[in-house]
């Protein structure tokens, strides 16, 4: 059974029959072949990811090539702000284009990684070089999270912040020579947010497109009927009845600050605000927290034993439907 109809496929979208946009609603929840995609794609991390630890995608990369598609995967300062993290994004996209002779590229991207691609795409001017921008949890509204740590961490501290953070980047990501650690936060921040978004409109020759992870405190199934998470995931859920994705312990703490609230943290991924993720062309809500959403589950390496998500799936029914859109 595909993955985008795990208890409950996508509904239509609301667009004119015959549009575009319609033809593409027809392939949610159906049995899509493994189709090469006309472009190469590209896995961008966010904030903290790289090649290795929590926020890192759990062996993507190699699943997707195994199936036949030509994917890349980013390594790009893990603790940094977007106007440096682009830099290494804008040169994986030039060396792909290069050595594949693609005209374009389709970016998957995490977390902080949907801001860069914007960047990239807005300021950069690679709208005529990005086909499609796929976002899982980017925070396109901030996430208070961000706002929140910046408030704690005293400016006079940042050296040493950076140091350290040069140090952890070490362990995950090769990229870690550079080191701006507020410089990245104020990105995420939802103070930046809607400056960042009148800056960056979208490009109209890219397809933008969005999925959000919704998880909780307490995982209980009956969340799911709560009108606060229809209505933040627009009745686009994609799990199983009775079932709700569970916070791992390290999320349980912050999530109450994301939702700005205790009993809206459940339309949270313990980072992202399932309202900040939205974007473009919204898919739905995955059941996940912010480490689940790229294969890094609670316990096991995947599927998700308490809900059954299964990340590498998912991202190989993205990958098969971005090529019967064509890109």
């Amino acid at each position: 059974m595909s993955v985008f109809a795990t208890a409950c496929s996508l509904p239509p979208r609301d667009t004119p029959s015959g549009s575009t946009s319609a033809r593409r609603a027809e392939t949610v929840g159906a049995e899509l072949d493994h189709t090469p995609t006309r472009y190469p794609i590209i896995l961008h991390h966010g904030f903290g990811g790289g090649e290795a630890g929590i926020l890192s995608f759990n062996h993507v990369t190699e699943t997707l090539r195994a199936e036949g598609y030509t994917a890349v995967q980013t390594e790009v300062p893990p603790f940094d702000g977007i106007e440096t993290r682009v830099l290494y994004l804008r040169a994986v996209v030039d060396e792909t284009l290069a050595r594949t002779g693609a005209e374009r590229v389709n970016i998957i991207a995490h977390s902080l990684g949907g801001l860069d691609a914007r960047h990239l795409i807005s300021k950069l001017g690679y709208g005529d070089r990005v086909a499609s921008l796929t976002t899982i949890s980017a925070p396109h509204r901030g996430t208070a999270a961000a706002d929140f740590s910046l408030a704690v961490l005293p400016t006079r501290l940042d050296p040493a912040i950076d140091a350290l953070a040069r140090v952890i980047g070490a362990k995950i990501n090769e990229a870690s020579e550079h080191a701006d650690v507020r410089a990245g936060l104020m990105d995420l921040s939802e103070a930046r947010a809607t400056a960042f978004n009148d800056e960056h409109p979208d490009d109209p020759r890219v397809y933008y497109q969005s999925w959000a992870g919704i998880s909780s405190l307490l995982g209980l199934g009956v969340e799911q009927h709560s009108p606060q998470v229809i209505s933040a995931c627009q009745g686009k859920l994609l799990m199983a009845p009775g079932r709700f994705d569970r916070l791992r312990p390290i999320y349980r703490p912050i999530a109450p600050i994301v939702g700005h609230g205790l009993f809206t943290a459940n339309t949270t991924d313990g980072l992202v605000e399932v309202q900040s993720a939205r974007w473009g062309n919204f898919r739905g809500c995955l059941p996940a927290d912010h480490s689940e959403e790229v294969g890094r589950y609670f316990g096991t390496d995947g599927p998700n034993r308490e809900t059954g998500f299964d990340h590498l799936r998912f991202y190989g029914e993205v990958a098969a439907e971005l090529a019967t859109f064509g890109y």
